[in-house]
């Protein structure tokens, strides 16, 4: 297997573990007695501790060429974690846990930015090219969570999150193949690099800030947004009278739709800028939020979930390049950032919904606030953003 196939198979089995947990953790969670504040402390600790691993030890990380053990720690101790939470829940000892399951959130970043050093493709097609094998490997992972609920049903005693347990471990046997270091050339500058050039003037730096700024505070709204959606939706529709398996197929609708929006709205940014995509995308994102309170019943819930991939492939996709659009530092430290600031985003998701009782629809105008508060951000930037694909894999203009 060449690297880059074990790359891709190792982004696709990340993103199966994602799939999967995405709905048997908080299903999980729940079944075994955890209130909806311990669940949405749950989440928020775990997004705190993977941000802190993606600001502080990927950049670590990158800064020793990536080695391959990097994403083989990950994977076991992510492993660990999981059979904890199982174990454990709902003790404190399921925080340790969810920490340790966060780790899984270096592994996309680590393979972008080896990847990056040998791609000759532009930013915006790489990342959707990963992104692409990510929404694939998110697919299997839901489809498996949709079989875990079935065998679940059959027999009390399988507990579904073993599946995220074995998907985990297998991203850390996979670089187990590759023992050789990344080439020096995917290193990129640390992530705190001053997006201005050097010989620019204090006034101009300064407005570099800004701009950089309102774009983590948008992709971070966005996040927050996307945080409601994924652990909430799922203990919405069960609250409604749905069950878990029929949660994870309409979950694997909305993300099987992903897969033919990747190039058209790849294509859109590359015409008209990261930013200008994202606000269309944030209004995207906001619709499929608002029919939810406003319309109710199944039709609107799968008409949600359809404009829901419109905004989860192009937020998940073109926000990261947004990023690496205001910084230097390449892919893999736009990476870094927006894994960590999404992270941070995710703690205001799980959090705000606390303010609502019970799993009512109003909570999704949270999401819908969340996405209109990053749309009001980047339209009052003035500074025009190169378009998607004008900086190379390693950071620098073309």
């Amino acid at each position: 297997m060449t690297s880059t196939l074990r790359a891709r198979v190792a982004v696709a089995s990340n993103a199966a573990f994602y799939g999967q947990s995405t709905v048997a953790l908080p299903l999980t969670l729940a079944a075994n007695g955890a209130s909806k504040a311990q669940i949405a402390l749950f989440f928020a600790v775990g997004a705190v501790v993977a941000a802190g691993l993606n600001l502080l030890g990927g950049p670590a990380l990158r800064r020793r060429g990536s080695p391959w053990w990097g994403p083989s720690v990950c994977g076991v101790v992510a492993a660990l974690g999981t059979l904890l939470v199982l174990a454990t829940a709902p003790s404190p000892a399921m925080y340790l846990g969810g920490a340790a399951m966060m780790t899984m959130t270096l592994v996309f970043p680590h393979y972008l930015s080896v990847i990056g050093g040998r791609d000759v493709a532009g930013p915006a097609r790489l990342v959707g090219r990963m992104r692409r094998v990510f929404v694939i490997g998110y697919l299997g992972g839901l489809a498996l969570a949709s079989a875990g609920g079935l065998l679940h049903s059959l027999d009390d005693d399988f507990q579904p999150l073993w599946i995220a347990a074995v998907l985990a471990l297998i991203d850390g046997l996979i670089p187990l193949g590759d023992r050789r270091p990344a080439p020096a050339a995917v290193v990129p500058a640390p992530a705190a690099a001053v997006p201005a050039p050097a010989a620019a003037g204090p006034g101009r730096r300064f407005r570099a800030g800004v701009t950089l700024l309102i774009c983590v505070l948008a992709v971070l709204l966005l996040r927050a947004a996307d945080a409601v959606r994924l652990v909430y939706l799922p203990l919405f529709m069960v609250d409604q009278g749905l069950s878990g398996t029929s949660v994870a197929l309409l979950l694997l609708m909305s993300v099987a739709a992903e897969v033919p929006l990747l190039g058209p709205i790849t294509a859109l940014a590359d015409r008209i800028g990261s930013r200008r995509a994202i606000v269309l995308i944030a209004g995207v994102g906001l619709a499929s939020f608002a029919v939810i309170p406003t319309v109710g019943g199944m039709v609107a819930l799968i008409v949600s979930q359809l404009l829901y991939a419109v905004f989860a492939a192009g937020f998940q996709s073109v926000g990261m390049v947004l990023l690496s659009d205001v910084m230097d530092g390449g892919l893999g430290a736009g990476a870094d950032v927006y894994t960590g600031m999404v992270q941070v985003g995710a703690v205001f998701g799980v959090a705000a919904p606390l303010l609502v009782p019970g799993y009512s629809a109003r909570i999704f105008l949270l999401g819908a606030a969340f996405c209109l508060a990053a749309m009001v951000l980047l339209i009052a930037v003035r500074r025009r953003l190169p378009p998607v694909g004008v900086r190379a894999a390693d950071g620098r203009r073309r």
